[in-house]
């Protein structure tokens, strides 16, 4: 019973703290692009998150193979070792604030840690959560994607309640030393050989997996927008730095109450026609944003586009480890690997395409590729069945 509880507290509080370094750096993006702080430019900024999507990839798709062959507490060990210095790293930034090249091969090394330790922590998170609670499984791993969305919204919550913008760095340094301490823990706990950990055969994909792979990408596309260019995007639209941090914390509270209630609602209810017209709502809401400059309302439709969202990736992850659940690590790692090249295709060509296109526009586009995946989510409803999905 101890065991267990252990277990559940390194499954949703690492989910929190991965969720709190997964969005330090981008939380900052007011302030790394701000002149009188680090001063770079929207594509400098974006250019920060090509090595984080890269790893991350890698390391969802490589690490199943670790775990298989090493065990789950190397893995966690090594994830979390790779959070603790990405944000160690970002806490040392501050020093060289005034020394742009310098500062910018730290924030690069930091994305890169940050991107091996999501990818590794996450896609082992997944099975374990799935089998912490075997009668509720899609609540227990929505739970633990609620614990993720909770840690997305405290960094630039946290953020924006700091009065002095000067201090932000206190905030990394925190989430490192309670790093260390969860390592801690996971040190001390013995993980039993489980048979969602099992691979069989290489790196061979299920053919009808492809729908999710498909859904997760182009999510993760949209999530990557508003999670990385919010603050930017509202600071376009005359919101100031406080104001701009609060709108992410939105985007990301509203993701996280959303999973939080569908976890619960889920134990009772069907709820699968959220996951198929949530996506809808969103494009609806991304569309018409830019035509609001109310400060209210652009905070307000970035809460409503989180809580609207919140429901697709763990929706996507549970249903998919439950029908292959014969290469569960192997699926978490693909989708979690599918959700990185989403969220990097995002950060990397609005980067890119910022310096050239308004963000309002850009916002647009975010707007209809969320109705694209609404179509994919509802074509693949009514072609399959969970019961009808064979791995």
């Amino acid at each position: 019973m101890i065991e267990k509880s252990q277990k559940i507290i390194i499954v949703y509080l690492g989910g929190l703290l991965t969720g709190l370094s997964l969005i330090l750096f981008p939380a900052m993006g007011s302030i790394f692009t701000d002149a009188s702080q680090f001063g770079l430019s929207s594509s400098q900024f974006g250019n920060i998150f090509i090595p984080q999507a890269l790893l991350a990839i890698v390391s969802a798709l490589a690490i199943p193979f670790f775990v298989s062959k090493y065990g789950i507490k190397r893995a966690l060990i090594l994830g979390l070792g790779a959070l603790i210095l990405s944000t160690f790293l970002l806490y040392l930034s501050h020093f060289y604030i005034y020394e742009k090249e310098a500062a910018l091969i730290i924030l690069f090394l930091g994305t890169t840690f940050l991107g091996f330790g999501f990818g590794t922590v996450i896609t082992v998170l997944n099975p374990l959560a799935f089998q912490l609670f075997p009668n509720n499984e899609l609540a227990s791993v929505t739970g633990l994607h609620f614990a993720l969305g909770l840690g997305t919204a405290g960094a630039p919550l946290f953020l924006g309640l700091i009065k002095n913008t000067d201090s932000w760095y206190y905030l990394p340094i925190l989430v490192c030393f309670v790093l260390i301490g969860l390592m801690t823990l996971v040190f001390f706990v013995s993980f039993k050989e489980n048979k969602l950990f099992n691979i069989k055969g290489g790196l061979k994909i299920p053919s009808q997996l492809w729908w999710f792979i498909t859904i997760v990408i182009l999510y993760g596309i949209c999530e990557g927008a508003l999670g990385s260019y919010s603050t930017v995007f509202l600071k376009s639209q005359g919101l100031n730095i406080q104001q701009a941090s609060l709108g992410l914390a939105m985007f990301w509270s509203g993701l996280a109450l959303g999973r939080i209630l569908f976890s619960l609602l889920s134990i009772k209810f069907n709820l699968k026609w959220i996951y198929v017209l949530a996506m809808s709502i969103v494009a609806v809401l991304l569309f018409f944003n830019p035509f609001y400059k109310s400060a209210y309302i652009n905070i307000l439709i970035m809460g409503l586009s989180g809580l609207c969202m919140s429901s697709i990736f763990p929706n996507s992850v549970s249903w998919s480890t439950k029908v292959f659940s014969k290469n569960a690590v192997l699926v978490s790692g693909v989708l979690v690997a599918s959700l990185q090249l989403g969220t990097g295709i995002s950060t990397n060509f609005l980067g890119i395409l910022s310096t050239t296109i308004s963000l309002s526009f850009l916002f647009k586009i975010i707007a209809g590729i969320a109705f694209l995946v609404f179509i994919i989510i509802y074509l693949v409803n009514r072609k399959f069945k969970t019961n009808q999905i064979q791995s």
